[in-house]
């Protein structure tokens, strides 16, 4: 692998890696389902991330006379990830009702938090990791500082246009980039990267921007090598996309010189601004490259309705697709539009014919 690719891999991944409850090691290539246990469960199609599988067994587990909790955990856990959170909030909530044990309480309300995060309920999404977090399950302090300075915020306001088409450049470096405005006054080269949990921006452009910090607590995201990056969080006044404006945008605020990355040629390729996943869950997001367009549509909560057939999941705040390689199994890879190449772990790589 190349220099440059790897420049831009590891701006990538030292923005996604962030972790909220464990300290966990982050590879593009995460699981393996033929090296997973067999079995013809919820339970077990959620360990082998078959997450479509799982919700096959919805009517089963509601069927049941006496309902299980470790089944409807289950059952709602692979529903927080196709993104059919009314389903998952009603199971996960049954769940709970049944009155498991502790740690597999703290886990239900955990996973209950990152639904209404998911949904823009920060408040609840604030009750549901303290409780967790009292039964036991050690979530970062910074989160529960980040969940408590939106609580009263109704972030991700849209007003303006449904849809826009944006011209994308997307060569040297290999990662999707559009212009957008901030603050409705600050014209910024931003780039598309859907393997960010958050939107990102640079202490000089924040700086610049006078953008509103969300206290003066810190959090600590990961790099590619594993060394931890402290970040700010802060609120933009929006961000405007084509004829779409976005107002009150949760951020993080990082270092400069961890947004200075080197390009072909030892060029230096900077980074002000990163539109991340859970900025980009607010759309329907199509990337033309051939035709260097994207096309933005805001998806009402009408439109939240994953397709039956879909290939497109969540976990950790992170999207996911599932995909085989060279024939053989399938696999969940992060989907990540700010990576310029397709990677796999040294360990998978090797251990596929």
């Amino acid at each position: 692998m190349s220099f440059r690719k790897c420049a831009v891999i590891a701006a990538t991944l030292s923005i996604a890696g962030c972790t909220l409850y464990n300290d966990v090691s982050i590879s593009p290539l995460v699981l393996n389902p033929a090296q997973l246990e067999r079995g013809g469960d919820v339970q077990s199609m959620v360990n082998k991330a078959d997450f479509l599988r799982a919700l096959e067994f919805k009517p089963v587990v509601e069927s049941r006379t006496r309902k299980s909790a470790a089944e409807l955990n289950a059952l709602g856990t692979a529903e927080m990830a196709a993104g059919r959170y009314d389903d998952a909030r009603r199971h996960l909530r049954a769940a709970l009702d049944l009155q498991p044990f502790r740690e597999t309480t703290a886990h239900i309300e955990w996973a209950l938090s990152q639904v209404e995060y998911m949904c823009n309920n920060f408040e609840p999404a604030l009750d549901w990791a303290q409780q967790a977090n009292g039964h036991g399950m050690a979530i970062k302090q910074w989160h529960l500082d980040y969940l408590t300075a939106l609580a009263h915020t109704n972030a991700y306001k849209f007003t303006g246009l449904p849809s826009s088409q944006i011209p994308m450049k997307a060569s040297r470096p290999d990662v999707p980039r559009i212009d957008i405005r901030i603050n409705g006054r600050k014209s910024v080269n931003a780039v598309i990267d859907s393997g960010a949990v958050l939107s990102i921006v640079s202490e000089r452009l924040a700086s610049d921007l006078s953008v509103r910090k969300l206290g003066q607590f810190r959090g600590t995201f990961f790099g590619l090598l594993g060394e931890p990056i402290s970040v700010q969080f802060g609120l933009l006044d929006s961000v405007t996309l084509g004829d779409i404006v976005i107002e009150n945008v949760p951020v993080a605020i990082m270092p400069d010189d961890e947004m200075r990355f080197v390009v072909a040629g030892r060029h230096e390729f900077n980074i002000d601004f990163l539109l991340g996943a859970n900025f980009l869950k607010e759309f329907r997001t199509d990337l033309d490259f051939p035709r260097g367009l994207v096309t933005f549509t805001h998806l009402t909560s009408d439109e939240h309705h994953p397709a039956a057939d879909q290939n497109l999941f969540v976990e950790g705040f992170r999207p996911y697709a599932r995909g085989t390689v060279n024939r053989h199994g399938w696999y969940m890879f992060v989907l990540d539009t700010g990576s310029e190449v397709t990677f796999l772990n040294v360990f998978d790589a090797l251990s596929i014919p």
